[in-house]
């Protein structure tokens, strides 16, 4: 089902600035990192510091101010950063498997039909399509549903198919950007395993970005921007096989569940500081805004529940 491990992702000095009439926003302020194949990383941080930013630069959906970013491996050197915007229509249909936040399922599709649109537009016979869109259905656990309408799933559901959709042209890259977000606590374990199999299973390269603790800890490691820059790197522990030696030889600071949950709590309250800003300055609407806010506080609890569960206050 897949013929394509993962590729080497080297970013350099990334720096991306938008320009608004009035001033300009520095989402990015020179980050420098590297991602394996055969590895999960998982991208944490505040709203706003450049984690969606960073996920778009990678998968050639924009393009840097600054910095380069290498794509290399299997016989494969692309310079992301220096390739025409047709350029990268061709990089992310041959190298990128996008999962995002807003479902892009095409209501009017069934689940088949969404998953075979990117082997359409690659060029694959209809036999090829049908055939390859069932097996990637039967890996993310939904074969019995291709016939099924996006309405007709559950939330949890259609994040599996995006998936299926993100893997239809065999990309060596997967990118996430808040998998997720809007998911329940078995859903949300359900797409994490699903990532986890690509790259434990197909060597696949895995960058997702997140909020949630829960997912994180199920990653390879975790690199946490702040304001646009690369302010620490985290090995999660694993509760069944500690990776500690292997940490501490690297230098790479370990960091456990508990903690985890605890940095995502002490940065609630500035996410929510930073939305009532948006609010005031006419950014964001009032549904919009508490919406969010919500979202936010229901996280804090659930957050705040698991922290007592895992006996840590």
């Amino acid at each position: 089902m897949f013929g394509r491990r993962g590729l080497k992702v080297e970013v350099r000095d990334l720096v991306k600035i938008y320009k608004y009439k009035g001033g300009e926003v520095q989402a990015l302020r020179g980050v420098t990192a590297t991602f394996m194949p055969g590895k999960m990383t998982c991208i944490m941080g505040p709203s706003g510091s450049g984690k969606t930013t960073l996920l778009n630069l990678v998968g050639g959906i924009d393009k840097p101010t600054g910095g380069s970013i290498l794509v290399s491996g299997e016989g494969v050197e692309v310079r992301v950063h220096d390739l025409s915007f047709r350029a990268l229509d061709k990089y992310r249909l041959q190298y990128v498997g996008f999962v995002f936040q807003a479902l892009n399922l095409i209501p009017t599709l069934t689940a088949e039909e969404n998953v075979e649109l990117p082997m359409m537009l690659a060029g694959m016979s209809k036999r090829e399509r049908k055939e390859r869109a069932l097996k990637l259905l039967e890996l993310v656990g939904l074969k019995e549903k291709a016939g099924r309408y996006p309405e007709e799933l559950s939330g949890g559901e259609q994040q599996r198919v995006a998936i299926a959709v993100a893997l239809a042209n065999d990309p060596p890259i997967i990118l996430a950007d808040e998998p997720t977000a809007e998911l329940d606590s078995e859903n949300a374990r359900a797409v994490t395993n699903v990532l986890r199999r690509l790259v434990e299973e197909f060597g696949k390269t895995v960058i997702l970005s997140t909020h949630d603790p829960r997912v994180a800890i199920k990653t390879d490691r975790i690199l946490r921007l702040e304001d646009g820059r690369l302010v620490g790197e985290y090995r999660p522990i694993d509760l069944e096989k500690s990776a500690g030696a292997e940490a501490a030889k690297e230098g790479v600071a370990q960091v456990t569940l508990a903690e985890l949950i605890k940095m995502r709590l002490a940065s609630i309250d500035e996410d929510i500081a930073r939305l009532e800003e948006e609010f005031r300055k006419g950014l964001i609407g009032r549904d919009e805004f508490y919406s969010k806010v919500s979202r936010l506080e229901r996280l804090r609890e659930a957050l705040q529940e698991l922290l007592t569960s895992i006996g840590s206050s």
